[in-house]
């Protein structure tokens, strides 16, 4: 599983960050993505939801931060709309 954190940063570059590191995941891989700009999460999530990805978490209950577990399904794919 790898983990990457993205906190401290804002759009676009979590989806960057993100995307570049599930290039290199398999199917039945997962990355945890931690961060602390909540329009990231949302849009991370919708994101990942639209290609295929399965993603549990979310924001923490202080709500200045979230942890995201993406999994890798055999339907994901990065390309498209």
């Amino acid at each position: 599983m790898d983990v990457v954190d993205v906190t401290g940063e804002v759009c676009p570059r979590p989806a960057l960050i993100v995307r570049e590191h599930l290039e290199g995941l398999e199917p039945g891989d997962e990355l945890i993505v931690r961060g602390d700009y909540p329009p990231a999460e949302r849009n991370l999530r919708r994101t990942c939801n639209r290609h295929g990805y399965d993603v549990t978490g979310g924001q923490d209950a202080d709500g200045r931060s979230f942890e995201l577990r993406i999994r890798v399904t055999e339907d994901a794919t990065l390309t498209g709309p």
